[in-house]
């Protein structure tokens, strides 16, 4: 099929090639009939026909392309991304490999295979903090306070310039997002400044916020932008980006409890604000947020097991803190008592594990479908992305 794309479009490739020329021009497609077909190929073969001739080496790596490439795959159905962690121990070098499973919606494994190029090493350790976030066809993965980045489409990986050292640990204070507005990728980091401070006393004046910008122009920017406004709040876990806006759990300690608020921070003003949680609910911890068509969304699940209630609740409104219930589910009518509280979204459907199988519930036609056996504890929702790393990349 590559070879016969080619000649139908005046390339030439392998073994039976023609000398330029040999095409006349009224044989050829049409430049935006071209375009039209390689923005449905998948990263693995547009990686290939950019060796074809350096006008369809300038086409796919152009901005346009690339953008154009991003929403025709998300407008396809995604697939799953399962991410395995191998850890290996090659004499004073300690090798993290993580290697990428793609399950589509009806369960069937996509690929199977090790990214060589996301080979990470870390000198000196013997084990270390390994988390990763999916977002836009990219994986953001933070290990032992260093960060990297990954594009399994085209097998790319770099090391991201080096954030601001810590006074504290802080090794799961990074969040990752793409705002579509802005053509960008933003990458979030947490830390403290001031080393003088007794654990015991730590001030949240003194956590600071900066961030690194990807553009799909100008590449990974030269550093990170220190953020003036300080957050009222130690921020839990990696963040969840809504609508253009970042969103963490609070808590008054890094090692402390929860409040009962939730921090966001608005890319286009860069400011923070604190919202509460809903006043029917006991505590946030244990909660986790989801993007809900645009709106950020809490399944509230702290009466499991004793109730078999599933509340979705919907943030309507972040300044007056206003939220409402959106969908009530009782997941005895389906069989699915025991559900563990690990939500993802697309389009109409909530998708969690039941057991050790990933389950949809279809929020508008009110039924499940099951679609497989869980391979790893987390799962993403991955659609490919053309976006390059840069030269630094692997």
């Amino acid at each position: 099929m590559f070879v016969i794309f080619c000649r139908v479009c005046g390339g030439s490739v392998g073994p039976n090639k023609k000398k330029k020329g040999n095409y006349a021009n009224n044989n050829e497609l049409p430049s935006d009939v071209i375009t039209a077909i390689l923005v449905t190929s998948p990263g693995k073969a547009l990686s290939k026909l950019k060796c074809v001739s350096k006008s369809w080496n300038d086409l796919i790596i152009s901005p346009s392309f690339i953008r154009s490439h991003r929403k025709q795959s998300m407008e396809n159905v995604p697939k799953h991304l399962f991410v395995e962690r191998v850890y290996f121990l090659r004499s004073r070098e300690h090798t993290h490999k993580l290697r990428f499973v793609l399950v589509d919606m009806e369960g069937e494994v996509q690929s199977n295979e090790e990214l060589c190029s996301s080979t990470v090493i870390i000198p000196g350790r013997k084990h270390a903090v390994c988390e990763w976030i999916v977002c836009s066809g990219l994986i953001c993965i933070l290990i032992d306070r260093r960060i990297y980045l990954c594009n399994p489409a085209i097998h790319q990986a770099c090391e991201l310039p080096r954030c601001s050292p810590s006074a504290f640990s802080l090794d799961n204070l990074v969040a990752f997002g793409y705002l579509r507005s802005k053509k960008e990728y933003k990458v979030v980091h947490f830390f403290y400044s001031d080393a003088s401070f007794c654990f015991r006393e730590i001030q949240f004046a003194e956590l600071k916020c900066e961030v690194l910008t990807l553009n799909e122009v100008s590449g990974i920017s030269n550093g990170w932008k220190e953020i003036a406004e300080m957050t009222p709040y130690h921020p839990d876990s990696s963040g969840l980006l809504v609508n253009e806006c970042m969103y963490w759990f609070a808590k008054f300690h890094p090692c402390g409890r929860f409040t009962d608020r939730i921090i966001t921070f608005d890319f286009e003003n860069e400011k923070f604000l604190t919202i509460y949680r809903p006043s029917c609910f006991e505590s946030v911890s244990g909660l986790k947020m989801i993007d809900l068509k645009g709106m950020l969304c809490l399944p509230y699940t702290r009466r499991f097991p004793q109730s078999s209630i599933l509340d979705l609740w919907i943030l309507k409104d972040k300044v007056s803190s206003t939220w409402v219930k959106g969908y009530s589910i009782d997941l005895d009518n389906f069989g699915l008592q025991g559900i563990k509280p690990f939500f993802r979204i697309w389009n109409e459907e909530i998708i969690f594990r039941h057991l050790d199988t990933l389950v949809f519930f279809d929020l508008k036609g009110n039924r499940v479908r099951r679609v497989i056996k869980c391979l790893e504890d987390s799962f993403w929702i991955y659609s490919e992305s053309l976006f390059s790393l840069g030269s630094s990349a692997s």
